[in-house]
Order: C-alpha cells, then structure tokens, then sequence
C-alpha cells in the first residue's frame, strides 16, 4: 500500500453523476444557441437573424408596399413550442390567434392606409387585410403514411412558413383584432376540406350579404385560402344547411 494517496473506489452513481453534471454544463452553455425547429430536429444557432419581409397590398386601384420585420427570436419562440390541445383533444384552434408586435405593426400599417386614404373606412381596412393575407401561400401540413397531421401555425409561423387555412384565418383574425375590428373564425369540421375561414364585422359593408349572426353580431365571410376571394365572397358550399348546421365559432382568443 502506497502512503500519502488516496483512492477511491468507482461506483455506477458517481459515474451518473459526473455524466449528469457534464450534461447539465454543457446545456447551459448552449442553450441560447439551440432550438427544435417545428419539433423535428435540433438547429445550432449562434446568431438569429431577423426576417425581412415586404407586401405590395391592393385596394381601390392602389398598390400599397407593407414591409414587416420578424424578430428571429420570436419566431423560434413559438416553433420551439409543442401543439396546443384543448380538453377535447382537439387542436386548440383559438389559441393561434395571437397579437404580438409583429402583428400589431401590420394591423398598424393597414389601419393607417385606411384612415389616411379611405376615411377611416372598416370595409377599406378589412379588405386590406384580406389581400395582405392573400401574399402569403397556401401549404398544407405534413403527411405521413398518406395521413395529413394537423399543424396549427401563429400568425408570425405563418408569415415565416405558410400554412393552410386554420393558419391563414389565424393570421386575419389576428390582424384584424389588433387594427379593432371585431372578427371571429368559422370552423367547418365534416366538410370534405375540413376548411376553416374568418369573419369580419361591418358598420360600412357596402351591401355585402351578411355571412353569419353570432350573439346578435353580424360578420362577413372572409375566404382567406383563395388569392381571387372579395370580401363576403363565400363558396355554396359553406352556405348549405348541412355545412351551417355543424359550423362551429371561434370568438374568445385568450392570446388576443
């Protein structure tokens, strides 16, 4: 036996140990760098950029450009995030409906074309918005094994990723809300698309036929899918008694 050192004996638990203390070192020393992108994969990033963006938006025979800035931060903070469920089980639609300061800086830049070259009119600012949704592309969530999988987007996911139309009706809403119109989303559930749009409220609809009349509110159809969609313009098949009678309103937004 050598004098003067001492040994100690290895064991599973201190090996455990020194593994979990690395682990733990090393995640905070890169957890500012590392995200999981939509939940598929981890990213090192070092540096998040912001996204630019810019819009040409039409109304009235004018073209209006909208540029947008997407702090990259933001963006990661919603795609890190899982799904939002409801109790039912079912993806919790409202819960994509969401005013942060990218959309309230659009809303902004919408609200102030209208009140300085349209009077301040509501149909003005609500078909504006329209047509800013309709820049963005229609895409539809991932399949697997020939099975989509619902994939419900934010507004800033959206404007970053695309999306399809509970996606698209979020953005609308979202904006909508923000630049202080009342909207709500139209979900039709046993329709063949499963499709999802949006409503607008109107003081000046300019005889636009009355969508729908929820809680003694009358909205607008607003078709956010279609690039060629007015608003009130609405497809026949959303106006059936069938598809009326399943249709289901979204109206309280609790990140709006």
């Amino acid at each position: 036996m050598l004098e003067g050192k001492k040994y100690y004996k290895y064991t599973p638990l201190r090996a455990i140990a020194a593994i979990f203390t690395v682990v733990i070192l090393a995640a905070s020393i890169l957890a500012p760098f590392t995200y999981i992108v939509n939940g598929d994969h981890f990213v090192l990033r070092f540096d998040v950029e912001d996204i630019e963006k810019e819009y040409d938006v039409s109304y009235g025979g004018q073209v209006y450009t909208i540029e947008v800035t997407i702090p990259g931060d933001l963006y990661y903070s919603y795609a890190d995030k899982p799904r939002i469920k409801a109790s039912n089980g079912w993806m919790d639609y409202a819960a994509y409906v969401v005013i942060e300061e990218v959309v309230q800086d659009i809303a902004d830049k919408l609200k102030a074309i209208a009140d300085m070259e349209y009077g301040g009119s509501d149909y003005a600012l609500a078909s504006l918005i329209l047509d800013f949704v309709h820049q963005t592309p229609y895409l539809r969530d991932k399949s697997v094994n020939g099975v989509e999988i619902e994939y419900p987007r934010t507004p800033v996911e959206t404007l970053v990723d695309r999306g399809d139309c509970e996606d698209l009706s979020a953005l609308y809403t979202s904006i909508a809300l923000a630049a202080g119109l009342d909207s709500v989303m139209f979900m039709f559930p046993l329709t063949s698309d499963g499709h999802m749009a949006s409503g607008v409220h109107l003081e000046d609809s300019r005889g636009l036929k009355p969508y729908y009349t929820y809680e003694g509110v009358t909205y607008y159809f607003c078709e956010t899918t279609s690039p060629v969609a007015k608003l009130g313009d609405v497809s026949s098949r959303y106006t059936s008694p069938i598809a009326m009678d399943v249709m289901k309103v979204l109206s309280d937004f609790p990140n709006a």
